[in-house]
């Protein structure tokens, strides 16, 4: 491309919508008010700094800066004080351009505007890139970038002028901005209403994560015709999720330094090459690659030959090529690029730190998610709360850790922590903060791990336990949903028994397992599918429903049985729960009313949230369970009370397995469904005996 004619695309495009209700006409009046005020007033300027909320304002102003020959440098509305002067640091900008100030320009009538021919490989505007310093760096695209990115995008997807796109993207990263420019090289429309019709969407994963799991908004992903899915790694089970209902996804990957997108699915847009080097790494050339970046206020170009990027691949056997992983710190939350190092070094600029990192740790939600470490000066004391908030003064909200912890940094022998230690480190602390539990440690003995029952918490199985004292460790764990455990830190089954399976790891790989009812069930799950205990022990749980359709009832009432309960109100329910038969003259035992007393206080949604995970219609079913039990190496003891029925006959299915593959079956007699409440001697005798 030797020349855009700007004059031309605005008449050809005169009447089409632009964004929202605003047409091409519209844009180019917006724009020549504004480049007005810029020849005007800002004359003798040459860089400006965008901080502008709008993406419509921000694009008026980018195209503004451009028909008066001054450098855009795009930043967040969000960005602090503080960074932004750092980032002057890298690129000098004169003016800060915010929101109020184009707002009070537009709407001046009857203005001409005539673009000039502009130098097409000059720098046309700054984004910043995470990079691999403390400080982002600038990254300066010329006209010819934004204009092959956009037009290689169009080709692939054989793109029209009556599509539209959801402008849902920050714009000054980007990704959201070549949304407005595809737009606008297309002579398409953008839209920030999701209910318009919309046949271009741009998402994270976490972003579609939500969306599918709201109902209203799966059926309007069911209508797009391209959802572009990037910024982060998609999970295969959110791709097997969307590839059930139908959505057309495409995955993506690309770059600050590539005008964003280089590949979709894999595959190479026009206008683009991608190569591996020998050692895995991706290296790309082309129209979309950026002229360089601005650091400490010097220009660097990037050579035209091929640039080499930090992230590591692999080409298939079908030509098609895949991301594996960043080769340097940069990782990626919620489809946004993390630098450990900035954050660090803002940390240590709080007078009362000594040392910090932050290290990413995996998570369901993010992708990654930033764990801080931090170490405080000899003699004075600063909380996680009290750092986020001089954090937030000086960072962008998506930098902001998702969780802090105050520990010991300086580990013997070693003149700076090992990044692979502290990895181990920040683990624990996160799983030690998200689960709420008793330890109580001998030393030399076996841990056992016990898991109570819906509606219960960590104390619930100490009054039989307590007596091992001597011989066993005992770990108390609330489940989520239950206790101090809050149900927002899982996000699927999976998650919940990833976290959880991570967690008891934390004190033993070799447990002893007891679960109660719903416990039962946990505990049975992670026996069969994520950590083998030397020994299972299981009182009056639930093996399993036995079909599909009972699966989804079952999750469906479990959810629903809260309904019309209220706090207050919890009292009634809970005397109406224990009234099930199952619960055999529980109602008259003496420590009825301080139970009903007890769980009363319990937050009630907790427990029905809970239930998306751990109804016993999201476990698998009874032939499955079976099967595994059948083959597996560790013992397992199944109690129950004789007056328990539904559950005695779980113990019967379980008979046949009897003799050879040790499992044991105990009946305490004149119980219903919790022995270990009403028969707590008996229960005591039998579990000793066990443990032997």
């Amino acid at each position: 491309m030797n020349h855009f004619d700007f004059n031309r695309h605005f008449k050809k495009f005169n009447r089409h919508k632009f964004y929202n209700e605003k047409t091409y006409a519209d844009l180019l009046s917006d724009v020549a008010s504004l480049s007005s005020k810029f020849s005007s007033q800002l004359s003798s300027v040459d860089t400006v700094a965008l901080k502008i909320q709008s993406p419509y304002l921000a694009f008026v102003a980018i195209l503004a800066s451009l028909k008066e020959k001054k450098l855009p440098i795009l930043f967040s509305h969000l960005e602090t004080v503080s960074m932004l002067e750092r980032l002057r640091e890298q690129i000098h900008y004169e003016v800060i351009i915010e929101d109020h100030q184009i707002e009070k320009t537009l709407g001046s009538k009857n203005l001409e505007t005539l673009f000039p021919s502009m130098d097409i490989i000059k720098p046309a505007l700054v984004v910043f890139s995470s990079g691999t310093t403390s400080i982002p760096k600038g990254v300066a695209l010329s006209f010819n970038n934004l204009y092959y990115s956009a037009k290689g995008f169009a080709e692939y997807f054989h793109r029209t002028d009556n599509e539209r796109s959801l402008m849902n993207l920050p714009h000054h990263h980007v990704g959201g901005l070549m949304i407005l420019w595809r737009a606008f090289f297309s002579g398409g429309s953008l839209t920030t209403d999701l209910k318009s019709p919309i046949d271009f969407l741009s998402l994270v994963p976490l972003q579609l994560k939500r969306m599918m799991e709201d109902n209203s908004k799966l059926q309007l992903l069911k209508k797009i015709r391209v959802i572009l899915v990037g910024g982060a790694p998609l999970s295969s089970a959110l791709k097997e999720e969307a590839k059930v209902h139908g959505l057309n996804l495409y995955e993506t990957y690309g770059m600050s330094e590539t005008a964003s997108l280089l590949m979709i699915n894999g595959e190479v847009l026009p206008y683009r090459e991608v190569e591996l080097d020998e050692l895995g790494f991706f290296k790309v050339k082309g129209k979309t690659l950026a002229l360089g970046y601005f650091q400490k206020n010097i220009f660097f170009p990037i050579p035209s030959v091929w640039f080499k990027t930090n992230d590591l691949g692999f080409r298939d056997e079908f030509g098609i090529f895949h991301f594996k992983q960043r080769s340097d710190l940069i990782f990626i939350s919620g489809g946004e690029n993390i630098n450990p190092l900035l954050i660090e070094e803002v940390v240590k600029q709080n007078s009362l730190i000594k040392d910090a990192y932050l290290i990413p740790l995996p998570d369901e939600k993010w992708g990654e998610m930033g764990v801080l470490l931090y170490q405080t000066k000899t003699g004075v004391d600063l909380s996680a709360e009290e750092l986020n908030t001089f954090l937030k003064t000086k960072l962008h909200p998506h930098l902001i850790p998702k969780f802090s912890f105050k520990t010991r940094l300086n580990f013997e022998g070693q003149l700076k922590a090992k990044r692979s230690e502290l990895k181990i480190l920040a683990k624990e602390l996160y799983l030690k903060n998200i689960f709420s539990f008793d330890f109580f440690e001998v030393l030399d003995t076996p841990v056992i791990i016990f898991f109570h029952g819906f509606m219960g918490d960590k104390e619930d199985l100490k009054n039989i336990s307590d007596p091992l004292g001597a011989q066993y460790s005992r770990l108390y764990i609330d489940m989520p949903g239950h206790g101090k455990t809050k149900i927002e830190n899982f996000y699927t089954n999976l998650d919940l028994f990833q976290k959880l399976s991570w967690f008891i790891n934390l004190f033993s790989p070799n447990p002893i397992f007891y679960g109660y009812s719903m416990g039962g069930r946990i505990a049975l799950h992670l026996a069969l599918n994520f950590l083998p205990p030397q020994l299972l022990i299981l009182e009056s749980a639930g093996l399993g429903l036995l079909n599909s359709d009972e699966q989804l009832q079952r999750q469906e009432n479990d959810f629903k049985q809260f309904s019309g309960v209220d706090q207050k109100l919890l009292p009634e329910f809970l005397n109406h729960w224990y009234q099930n038969p199952i619960f055999y003259k529980f109602s008259e035992h003496p420590s009825y009313k301080s139970e009903i007393d007890k769980r009363s206080l319990h937050d009630f949604t907790e427990w029905r949230d809970s239930q998306k995970f751990l109804s016993a219609g999201c476990f698998p079913l009874l032939k499955e369970n079976l099967a595994k039990i059948s083959i597996t190496s560790f013992p397992l003891l199944y109690i129950y009370g004789e007056n328990d029925f539904k559950y005695k006959d779980f113990a019967q299915r379980l008979r046949p397995l009897d003799p050879a593959r040790k499992v044991s079956i105990l009946a305490i007699a004149g119980s219903g469904h919790n022995p270990h409440k009403t028969h707590p001697l008996e229960m005591i005798a039998k579990l000793t005996n066990c443990l032997k």
